[in-house]
């Protein structure tokens, strides 16, 4: 199912000179660059914020990170 969108000259011309196969390609291929800046902003700012914590903060967050990670692992274990 497709849909029409409204673009400025400008903004469909940059599309074009991105060069995908097609319109959706680019925009597809530049709207998944974007979640992985976003993705990694996330983690760099969540890595900030542990590192701003004290260190017995820290070690008590990474343990329960290590617990849950071991949970999961345990879990899909299972399922095989």
């Amino acid at each position: 199912m497709a849909t029409t969108i409204k673009l400025s000259v400008e903004t469909r011309d940059r599309i074009k000179a991105m060069g995908g196969e097609t319109y959706e390609d680019t925009i597809i291929e530049a709207l998944d660059a974007l979640d992985k800046q976003r993705f990694w902003a996330e983690a760099d700012a969540y890595a900030a914020w542990l590192r701003s914590l004290p260190a017995e903060e820290q070690a008590r967050i990474q343990e329960a990170e290590r617990q849950e990670s071991a949970a999961l692992d345990r879990a899909f274990d299972g399922l095989g």
